[in-house]
C-alpha cells in the first residue's frame, strides 16, 4: 500500500534495505522538484544519492532530500495523515522503449569488441544489453519489493521513484564507498560464474581472474593517486550474490584520509572497470559507439548518504526500469581478449535471473 500511495502523489521517494539488515527504510521528499548536485560536492549532501552511468561525463547526480524517514513500509496513521496534505496527481509510467538486442546481434557485438581488445585498443570493455518482460496492469510494487528483499538478504535492495525519470528497482552486491566507523570500504568486484548447488570448491578460469585483477589494479591506483597512504588491501575472496558468485578484493581506507574528499574520490572511481572497462575513456568510447540502448541509471551508483547515520554508495547492478506495461532488465558482462561470445551471452542470461526470478514469483505476473 505504501509505494502505491506515494506514487499517486508523484513524490520522489526510495525504499531500501542494506545488506544483512532486516528492516527496510523509506525516505520521502515532499517537493516533486528533482534536486541535482555536482559529484565534487558529495561531502555536503544529505539524502539518498542516485547517479547515472553518464555521471562520468556530466559530473552531476540526483539526491532525494527526505522530509520524512520511516523504518517500515506500513502505511501508518502518521504517514497517511502527512500524505493527505498532498493532492493526488495523475501518475504515468514512461512509455518509451529502450533498444532490445537479439542474441545473434549481441554475439556480433562481443566478437567485434574482443577483436578490438586483441588489437590493443583496450584491455577490458563492459558490454551490456536490455531484456524485457510484460507486466499486468495490477502489478504490485509493494509485493515486488517484499519478495526482492526476502530473496537477496545479502544484497543492497531498493525501489526508487524520481518524477519524470520513472521507477527503478534492483539488488546489488557491489560497494562503491561505505563508511564503517573510522574507515571507508571500497571493493573491486568482477568475474562471474553461476553459483553451484553444492559447497564444492570453486575453480576460477584465467579470464575471470584477469578481469577482476584489472579492477583491483584500477581501484588501488585511484587510492594512491588521491594521496591516500593509510589503507589496507585484503586477499581476493569469493562473494555470493543470489544465483551467482564473484571475485572480490576489499580495501579499507582511513576515514581521516578521505575527510572532505569523498566527492573527489568517488569521481575518480566512477565508472570502475567493473562496469566500464580499461582504459576508462577508451572503454567508454567503445561502449557508446557499440551499445544502441541507453543505460540510464544502470551501472551508475546510489545509496543513503549522511542520512539515517549511513554513508553507503553501491554500484547499480542487477537493476530494472518499470514502464507502462513492462519491465526492462539491465545486464552486462566484462569482455577481455579471452572472452568467448556464447559464454558472455549466457552470463547476461544468468544475471537477468536475479530480478526476473522475483517478477516470476509474483502471483499476478503475466508471462
Amino acid at each position: 500500500m505504501l509505494v502505491h500511495q506515494l506514487l499517486v502523489k508523484n513524490l520522489p521517494f526510495v525504499v531500501y534495505r542494506l545488506p544483512g539488515e532486516k528492516d527496510p527504510v523509506c525516505l520521502i521528499q515532499t517537493s516533486p522538484r528533482l534536486q541535482q548536485f555536482s559529484l565534487e560536492e558529495l561531502e555536503q549532501q544529505k539524502g539518498f544519492v542516485i547517479a547515472s552511468f553518464n555521471a562520468y561525463k556530466t559530473g552531476q547526480a540526483y539526491v532525494i532530500k527526505p522530509d520524512f524517514i520511516f523504518h517500515n513500509l506500513k502505511l501508518t496513521n502518521e504517514l497517511a495523515s502527512s500524505l493527505n496534505d498532498f493532492p493526488d496527481k495523475e501518475f504515468q509510467l514512461p512509455e518509451e522503449n529502450n533498444f532490445i538486442i537479439d542474441r545473434e546481434n549481441y554475439l556480433s557485438q562481443v566478437k567485434e569488441l574482443v577483436s578490438k581488445i586483441k588489437n590493443g585498443e583496450a584491455r577490458k570493455v563492459v558490454l551490456s544489453r536490455v531484456t524485457e518482460r510484460t507486466l499486468p496492469q495490477e502489478f504490485d510494487f509493494n509485493l515486488f519489493f517484499d519478495i526482492l528483499q526476502q530473496s537477496y538478504p545479502r544484497a543492497f535492495v531498493y525501489l526508487f521513484h524520481l518524477p519524470g525519470k520513472g521507477i527503478w528497482a534492483g539488488a546489488t552486491p557491489e560497494i562503491l564507498l561505505k563508511r564503517d566507523g573510522s574507515f571507508y570500504e571500497t571493493m573491486a568486484l568482477a568475474g562471474t560464474q553461476k553459483r553451484p548447488d553444492t559447497d564444492a570448491v570453486l575453480h576460477w578460469k584465467e579470464k575471470e581472474s584477469e578481469e577482476q585483477g584489472f579492477v583491483t589494479e584500477f581501484v588501488e591506483q585511484q587510492i594512491r593517486k588521491n594521496g591516500i597512504q593509510d589503507y589496507k588491501k585484503f586477499p581476493v575472496e569469493t562473494v555470493k550474490a543470489g544465483n551467482l558468485v564473484h571475485l572480490c578484493t576489499r580495501f579499507h581506507l582511513s576515514a581521516e584520509a578521505l575527510h572532505g574528499r569523498t566527492g573527489q574520490f568517488v569521481t575518480a572511481l566512477h565508472p570502475t572497470p567493473a562496469v566500464c572497462g580499461l582504459p576508462k575513456e577508451k572503454a567508454w568510447q567503445l561502449i557508446t559507439k557499440t551499445e544502441k540502448h541507453l543505460r540510464h541509471f544502470y551501472t551508475g551508483f546510489l545509496g543513503p548518504w549522511q542520512t539515517n547515520d549511513r554513508q553507503h554508495l553501491f554500484v547499480n547492478l542487477r537493476c530494472a526500469r518499470f514502464l507502462k506495461d513492462k519491465v526492462e532488465l539491465y545486464v552486462g558482462g566484462g569482455l577481455t581478449a579471452a572472452s568467448i561470445p556464447e559464454n558472455e551471452w549466457q552470463e547476461t542470461e544468468d544475471k537477468s535471473a536475479t530480478l526476473l526470478s522475483v517478477v516470476e514469483k509474483m502471483r499476478n505476473f503475466a508471462p
